[in-house]
């Protein structure tokens, strides 16, 4: 009797350890998707916030601009320095989000070749079953390919390690600035030549209604003259 109980009692505990086996599988694949989601979350994130400066960035251009138009320099200075900050949290968000996609699909290749492995350890079992013999070959085969996923692996974190940053200093500040200026001053040159053609086209009408005045004036005079003339001729 307790021979039976012990098997009965083995049997039972395969079962609950299978059963833990199988809850813990599930609990980690839902853990999967759960870090995936949050890394695509964030991607999305970032790329709304860098969509959101790069406006800032194109107003502050503009802003400068005008500062300019107005000679002030220290407040165009100022506001390039607004935008340099903007760029370098582009940068910086850029790196971030390079990090999050080399991440998630880094992930999501790790979780595929976690299938890919337990399709293929069930597939060699299926096979191990049917044919005893087992084809070196193949399996050599089969190690090479995972070598060379690894290796690509490896590569990837090799580039994930390198920072994206851009330096920036205060030369490259006034050297953009001075661009700004050389296109103010094309732009303002621009404008007074067109003033200059208008007011001389203005200037032109002038003169033109002056000379008209002038021949009229003088026609009035020649009237005048005659009229008295005229007046003098009369006998008393």
């Amino acid at each position: 009797m307790n021979i039976f109980e012990n098997l009965f009692n083995k049997k039972q505990k395969q079962k609950e350890q299978e059963t833990e086996t199988k809850t813990e599988k599930l609990d980690k694949e839902i853990n999967n998707l759960k870090i995936i989601n949050e890394l695509r979350e964030n991607i999305d994130l970032i790329e709304k916030r860098n969509l959101f400066i790069e406006k800032q960035k194109t107003q502050l251009i503009t802003e400068a601009k005008e500062k300019l138009n107005n000679n002030d320099k220290k407040g165009a200075l100022l506001i390039l320095n607004k935008k340099k900050k903007i760029e370098e949290e582009i940068n910086k968000n850029q790196g971030s989000q390079l990090l999050l996609e080399n991440q998630l699909s880094n992930l999501e290749s790790a979780n595929l070749n976690k299938h890919i492995i337990n399709s293929l350890t069930k597939s060699n079992k299926a096979i191990h079953t049917l044919n005893k013999d087992l084809n070196i070959d193949k399996i050599e085969e089969l190690m090479d390919d995972i070598q060379e996923e690894q290796d690509n692996y490896n590569t990837i974190q090799s580039i994930m390690e390198q920072p994206l940053q851009q330096i920036y200093d205060d030369d490259e500040l006034n050297k953009e600035l001075e661009e700004l200026e050389e296109v103010e001053q094309i732009e303002q040159f621009t404008k007074i030549e067109q003033i200059t053609k208008i007011e001389n086209s203005e200037e032109l009408k002038v003169l033109e209604e002056l000379e008209q005045l002038k021949q009229i004036e003088q026609i009035d005079n020649k009237e005048k003259i005659k009229k008295t003339n005229s007046n003098l001729l009369i006998p008393l």
